[in-house]
């Protein structure tokens, strides 16, 4: 009992380490992981790698080739603009949404603090925490705009975000100083109960990543 206890935590462990590596850009779409690497990276045998990586294909985040290894899952383009087309669908609705709240207080004053979580990871040269408060900010955002549905839909997209995320920071390093100020300009707009600014607000955000990426502007 106690073997297999602990052949599930390492199991979890090499899951886990090599699926942030993966949304946060460390390995690239493209990359060969080896199962002996990842084995000393983690210090693990070879049977709980073998055993996440059979995961991380299910997820589609991996291929595997016998006796070669796996190869990281590129992000398609259609896949990347499927995934800003849905954001820019919801996102304004729920910018605006918030924005109508009596209520709203409470909001802006967790997105505030999530801004300066946001700016801390910056300090701290953390990008893959940069990344999670990142998302933590929109996720807080379709939540408080009060559509169960909706939520549970965008919470679907985070790992695909993340990646998306990923590849707009190589991209442009210095999107990271650009994120926070239209994330100040969204949450000032819902402040106000301005719904047309904080929606338009949000979907220059989206349309921002899309231009780094490489898409047209979706709005």
């Amino acid at each position: 009992m106690a073997l297999r206890a602990e052949s599930e935590s390492a199991t979890k462990r090499v899951y886990g380490w090599t699926r942030s590596r993966i949304l946060d850009g460390t390995f690239a779409g493209g990359t060969l992981l080896s199962e002996g690497e990842v084995a000393e990276a983690v210090r693990v045998s070879r049977t709980p790698v073998r055993q996440a990586f059979l995961q991380l294909e299910a997820e589609h985040m991996l291929e595997l080739y016998p006796k070669r290894g796996a190869l990281v899952v590129s992000v398609s383009m259609t896949e990347l603009r499927e995934v800003l087309m849905a954001r820019g669908l919801i996102e304004p609705w729920a910018a605006a949404a918030v924005a109508k709240r009596a209520d709203r207080s409470h909001t802006v004053a967790a997105l505030r603090k999530l801004i300066a979580q946001i700016s801390e990871t910056r300090t701290r040269a953390d990008d893959r925490a940069f990344q999670e408060v990142d998302r933590e900010f929109h996720q807080c955002l379709l939540a408080a705009a009060g559509n169960g549905l909706l939520t549970a839909f965008y919470s679907s997209l985070r790992d695909r975000q993340l990646r998306a995320g990923s590849l707009a920071l190589q991209n442009n390093p210095g999107r990271e100083s650009e994120i926070m100020a239209e994330h100040v300009m969204i949450v000032d707009a819902i402040e106000r109960g301005d719904t047309e600014a904080a929606a338009a607000a949000i979907a220059a955000h989206v349309d921002a990543t899309a231009l780094e990426l490489g898409l047209a502007p979706l709005s």
